[in-house]
């Protein structure tokens, strides 16, 4: 048993109790889906929540700084930008990376509910639930009594279940199929006379299946959008074409593969979106992101313009690149916030022609009489020149 799958089986345990209160796979599947987004929230959806939305507070600072290097695009200006950010975003307790980590530490989660269900007979009906090399020797058993399976292994512990719920009658019969092993929940896949063990088909009514998942994938999204905190920076790109081309591709891969499984996996994607879309919903409500106003936008810039001034009053100097030298910008619009220059030393050739110019026009001018000199008189305090 690898490391991996000993993350598989809890949620493995969970499915099989959602089996034993709903005997009908789709319902079990529907409450398994809404206790696992629960899970997730409680742990990680609120907490990235909550980091999003020290983002959106900090939007007229942002937007103050765009705006002072708007229309600049040189790289030291680039950069000089990026700096006075992150140090904007340090100053508030803003980690951009924030969302990140809950996203990642996710993954290997959303991969094990996936094998949950991809792998039913395993860890859900607990047939070789702590031993791969079962459901290898149950698929020989079936193919040796002449019973005909697919060559997916993932379809095959479908047809499986789904010849065992025909044959339940016979239960020394199926036992020997399953060498020896008996299940502890054999879960109903038919839902209006439909059987989701089946793979969708073009002629058939599951074809209905990856047409809910294109369209509730899309519409999630749209949704999602909307009730989420949006960088007034990522609003224009929203409506590129690149955009509008990633929002199609992830729905249209997943319509690609739900042909080659079993139209129950299908459906638990429709019902994650769905549990996801809520999940955002219900945090909007609760915990609405802030909203400004034109003053506060205003507020921001005058306490950027602000700042820079003191700076320049104090003599701070930004930031230095490598090598210890600062990065300039281009632009005149920096000046402000560069150190006073200081004024460059002459050199000792030209001193001695301005010294030499001054002494020849000192003897060109008549000498002064000491009688003339005028003589400064005090009178209570006052001054004032009398002529001898």
């Amino acid at each position: 048993m690898s490391f991996f799958d000993y993350l598989i089986v809890p949620f493995g345990y969970i499915m099989q109790f959602c089996c034993w209160i709903f005997p009908n796979y789709l319902a079990a599947l529907a409450v398994f889906t809404i206790l696992i987004q629960l899970l997730l929230c409680l742990i990680f959806g609120i907490r990235t929540y909550k980091n999003t939305l020290k983002q959106a507070a900090l939007a007229p600072k942002v937007a103050a700084l765009r705006k002072k290097y708007a229309g600049r695009t040189d790289q030291a200006t680039r950069l000089k930008m990026q700096e006075e950010t992150q140090r904007m975003y340090q100053e508030n307790g803003f980690n951009p990376m924030g969302g990140c980590l809950p996203m990642l530490i996710q993954l290997p989660i959303i991969l094990a509910l996936y094998q949950v269900i991809v792998n039913p007979l395993r860890f859900i009906c607990g047939i070789g639930r702590f031993d791969s090399s079962v459901i290898t020797q149950v698929i020989e058993n079936f193919k040796n009594a002449g019973i005909q399976l697919s060559g997916d292994l993932r379809t095959q512990q479908y047809e499986i279940l789904r010849y065992l719920l025909e044959h339940k009658a016979d239960t020394a019969h199926c036992t020997e199929l399953l060498g020896g092993h008996t299940p502890s929940v054999l879960p109903t896949f038919s839902i209006g006379g439909f059987d989701m063990s089946l793979t969708p088909e073009f002629t058939s009514v599951l074809i209905l299946v990856p047409i809910l998942i294109f369209v509730v994938m899309v519409v999630s999204q749209i949704i999602t959008r909307h009730f989420s905190y949006q960088d007034p920076a990522m609003k224009e790109q929203q409506n590129s074409l690149s955009m509008k081309i990633m929002m199609y591709t992830t729905p249209l891969i997943s319509v690609y593969v739900s042909f080659y499984m079993p139209a129950a996996v299908g459906i638990y994607w429709i019902y994650r979106s769905i549990a996801a879309t809520l999940q955002q919903i219900i945090l909007y409500k609760l915990m609405p992101p802030p909203t400004f106003t034109e003053e506060d936008y205003k507020a921001a810039e005058r306490e950027l313009n602000g700042s820079s001034k003191k700076k320049k009053k104090q003599g701070g100097a930004l930031p230095a690149g490598e090598g210890g030298e600062k990065k300039r910008s281009l632009h005149h619009i920096d000046d402000d916030d560069d150190e006073p220059a200081v004024t460059a030393k002459k050199p000792p050739a030209l001193k001695e022609a301005e010294t030499e110019k001054k002494e020849e026009a000192g003897k060109d001018q008549p000498p002064v009489d000491p009688s003339e000199a005028p003589v400064i008189k005090e009178d209570k305090g006052k001054r004032r020149y009398k002529k001898r």
